[in-house]
């Protein structure tokens, strides 16, 4: 990372607020505040400590934006900037790269959304940042999905990225011709996103924001020290899960005739007259990395459908559930009508119980209409997306 160090004599004393000796050198130096970090011992100082009886060194970061479009990029100073220009005609964005870059080791950075909804905001390389749906990229944001800048990777990773979100990276760039990324909305670890995503030999990452519209306006900042995941044993309902029981209204529904397409065309996740219907639907629950009561359900059909769940309490051995709004892939299905059913079923249930462990555990997810009744199955989890290469 492109930096230079520097120390001065300062008036702040030691046990005073560090971002009280930030305002301090911001004033000296004739910088904005966030264009430095302040370190002591090897350790940074974040603005909430307090001044250390030891030298505090500054060291100077180079945070300024270029536009792939030069003139649609306003550098505000300190890591801030602001789209300027005509609008867009369509569904087109405009991307933006900062200079700071990260190589090696293991790196984190934070993009705060001051103007603007929906930007996709990651990495890229120089030979990657190129405008509109050109850029190759790993991105996080828009309603909360993964994207390589040219098309979704992944849906339903997070909440929708709008004005006061602040979107953190932990990067890991230990294996040089690789990277890994680990994305936080605010405290909250929505968990490793992306894991080996090929890149050239040492190639330098940099943070990228794609964003909508001009008067869109965005900070970036590395005052942070790199976050870590926390480690914990996983929620039982974290699993892969074969749906076999599906009761609504007291009728149970037949889930061989739900599965059966007719005619002759070949689906991924549908049934042919005659064909065994075992494998085929298939519920995943995802336990957040960032709220152990919060899971991300993934129910691959035809569409696929996603929601998060919570867990709001519990009595006995059944835990209260939220169920969000269902989002799902907009392909034309020829078992559609069985989606909007189990879209449906899956929105209005309230509660789950659990019982039996390995592979003897079911899962009961009921409301007052509904049951739907799942076995445990030897499915791998959904994994971070991998097969992005950054040029």
């Amino acid at each position: 990372m492109p930096q230079a160090s520097l120390t001065l004599n300062t008036k702040t004393p030691a046990g005073e607020s560090c971002a009280k000796l930030r305002s301090e050198i911001a004033a000296l130096m004739e910088r904005h505040e966030s264009s430095f970090e302040l370190s002591a011992g090897g350790k940074t100082l974040e603005d909430t400590d307090k001044v250390p009886d030891s030298p505090v060194t500054i060291t100077l970061v180079n945070l300024s934006w270029e536009g792939a479009t030069p003139a649609r990029v306003k550098d505000l100073g300190g890591g801030e900037f602001t789209v300027v220009g005509e609008a867009m005609k369509g569904s087109g964005h405009f991307n933006f790269m900062c200079n700071t870059g990260f190589t090696d080791g293991v790196g984190y950075f934070e993009v705060e959304v001051l103007e603007g909804d929906g930007p996709f905001i990651g990495v890229t390389t120089k030979a990657g940042f190129k405008e509109g749906y050109k850029i190759r990229a790993l991105e996080f944001g828009g309603p909360g999905n993964l994207s390589d800048g040219s098309c979704g990777k992944r849906i339903g990773f997070g909440e929708p990225v709008k004005k006061g979100s602040v979107i953190g990276f932990t990067l890991d760039l230990t294996d040089d011709s690789s990277v890994g990324m680990t994305v936080w909305d605010g405290d909250k670890c929505l968990g490793e996103a992306y894991k080996g995503c090929k890149r050239e030999k040492g190639a330098t990452v940099y943070p990228v924001v794609c964003a909508r519209k001009p008067g869109d306006r965005f900070k970036l900042s590395l005052k942070r020290q790199p976050r870590v995941q926390e480690k914990r044993t996983p929620h039982p309902a974290h699993n892969s899960w074969e749906l076999t029981r599906f009761v609504q209204d007291g009728a149970t529904v037949s889930l061989d005739e739900a599965q059966t397409a007719k005619g002759a065309g070949r689906g991924r996740a549908y049934i042919g007259p005659g064909e065994p219907p075992k494998g085929h639907l298939v519920m995943q629950l995802e336990q957040s990395a960032g709220d152990a009561n919060e899971f991300k359900l993934h129910f691959k059909l035809f569409n696929i459908l996603n929601t998060k769940v919570t867990i709001t309490g519990s009595s006995g051995s059944t835990e209260n559930l939220d169920v969000g709004m269902i989002a799902s892939t907009r392909m034309m299905s020829p078992i559609q009508g069985f989606e909007s059913q189990l879209s449906g079923a899956l929105s209005s249930c309230d509660s789950w119980t659990l019982t039996g462990s390995g592979e003897n555990a079911k899962l009961t997810m009921r409301s007052s209409d509904v049951e739907l009744g799942f076995d445990w199955v030897d499915k791998a989890m959904q994994e971070p997306v991998s097969d992005v290469a950054l040029p």
